[in-house]
């Protein structure tokens, strides 16, 4: 609205000191005069990259509140239980796998689920869009572990309590990322659903 309010503004003086000009060249004028010779191309990238900082840091403080009172007892009974479940292994390389990946495609479904409100009366949601990409956060502990499975299987011992700690640490952030997601993901679809779009 502001920015509606500054070209009608700036138009208006322009057509009041050239009698001549059109209209659309009016428009043009202010344009650049107000807004470079961008236009309003710079206006939209620095949205997007605060639009991009504030979910980063949203992301962030999600994860960060898992490692607060009361939700480090929720953390470390995941980490706890998680390096016992991995005891019972003879390889537990495999299981360690298996569960990443589990885990990583719980973030595709939670993905999938908000997909449909990317778009808002034909328009895409900036950010709905950057918060579907932040779902890759939960692929961090896949990668990390296809990694080490691939290039470590004849060198590592993965039954060494440091690797089974490894292991605990990558899969219970992969959890806080995907719960994080989860919690950011359903506040930013109650603001899409309170929003007034013309």
């Amino acid at each position: 609205m502001e920015i509606l309010d500054h070209m009608i503004l700036s138009v208006e003086a322009i057509l009041d000191s050239d009698k001549t000009i059109s209209f659309e060249k009016a428009v043009d004028r202010a344009k650049i005069e107000g807004f470079g010779n961008e236009g309003y191309i710079g206006i939209m990238e620095e949205k997007v990259k605060l639009a991009h900082k504030k979910i980063r840091n949203e992301n962030f403080k999600m994860i960060k509140d898992y490692f607060t009172f009361p939700k480090i007892v929720f953390t470390c009974f995941i980490a706890i239980s998680y390096f016992i479940f991995l005891s019972f292994f003879e390889n537990p390389s495999k299981a360690n796998y298996i569960a990443i990946i589990i885990v990583g495609f719980t973030g595709i479904s939670q993905m999938l689920y908000s997909w449909k409100y990317r778009k808002c009366n034909k328009l895409y949601v900036l950010k709905t869009d950057i918060l579907n990409r932040a779902y890759f956060l939960s692929f961090f502990g896949v990668q990390i572990t296809q990694v080490y499975v691939s290039f470590g299987k004849e060198y590592i011992d993965f039954n060494h309590i440091f690797m089974r700690l490894l292991m605990t640490f990558i899969f219970t952030f992969s959890v806080l990322a995907v719960l994080g997601y989860i919690e950011i993901r359903k506040k930013t679809i109650v603001e899409l659903k309170q929003q007034i779009f013309i």
